[in-house]
């Protein structure tokens, strides 16, 4: 009887196995009072892996599961069935190296799903602007090539969220936890320096003074005449948190913050 009762078990974790897509797809199944979300991962390298789920197949994803061995080939999440047949799922995760995927969304009982991929790495394809919103407001308009670094700039170094609504739009969400932190979008780090990124720098005067996160005076540059400028990161000696005031007209435009890690 246990020899029967073992190849049983055999059999059914098989055929659960053999049923699960593989990334990005994945199964989305009913068992009783419980949501089975199950996948097949090709990917060793894998550093990140978190189930979202949400009310509409566009926006407002939660996470509601964060994988602790995201590079495992066979892996699954379980949850109590939520009282409708409206909850729509989809897979966040994340390679090594930085490169990150949105699954399409699916939802329990029926065959619907998105159109195109939810990548933020997709969108601006022939767009003159991407606009970002927040939840009730036009959070800033710009061009797909700093959108890009925009993007970039919060994905890695932030925990806000940013996803696709479609070709032209993105929804930002500020990480609203303890330690809160809202990326500029005018000075953030990137992999070659740190980045100055401003307007109209023909008609505008644009002045920037650097703090250490104590407050400590760094440097300043006193008229910022490129649109686009990038600091070397050594002219900051080490990692940490640096402060920042940016001047618009000698007017105080901005004041934040920004990262530098330790491998730089």
């Amino acid at each position: 009887m246990k020899r029967i009762f073992s190849l049983l078990i055999c059999l059914l974790v098989l055929k659960a196995i053999h049923a699960q897509d593989t990334l990005p797809n994945f199964t989305l199944a009913e068992r009783g009072n419980k949501v089975i979300i199950s996948w097949v991962n090709p990917y060793p390298n894998c550093v990140q892996l978190n189930v979202q789920r949400s009310y509409d197949s566009l926006r407002y994803f939660q996470t509601v599961f964060s994988s602790l061995s995201p590079q495992l080939p066979q892996n699954g999440f379980s949850e109590t069935k939520m009282p409708t047949n409206r909850i729509f799922y989809r897979l966040f995760y994340v390679l090594e190296g930085g490169a990150y995927f949105f699954t399409k969304s699916h939802r329990l009982g029926s065959n619907y799903e998105l159109d195109k991929s939810l990548s933020l790495y997709g969108i601006g394809n022939g767009a003159a602007t991407i606009k970002i919103k927040t939840r009730d407001n036009l959070f800033a308009e710009m061009v797909p090539a700093r959108f890009r670094v925009f993007r970039d700039s919060v994905m890695q170094n932030t925990r806000d969220t940013l996803y696709a609504i479609n070709n032209e739009t993105v929804m930002y969400l500020p990480y609203m936890g303890k330690d809160m932190f809202r990326a500029s979008m005018y000075v953030y780090t990137m992999r070659d320096g740190i980045t100055i990124s401003l307007p109209n720098t023909a008609g505008k005067k644009y002045s920037i003074k650097f703090f250490e996160e104590d407050g400590t005076h760094l440097f300043d540059i006193k008229h910022v005449k490129e649109s686009q400028l990038i600091l070397d990161k050594a002219n900051f000696m080490h990692a940490g948190w640096f402060l920042f005031e940016l001047y618009e007209d000698d007017k105080l435009k901005e004041k934040n913050k920004f990262f530098l890690s330790k491998e730089f």
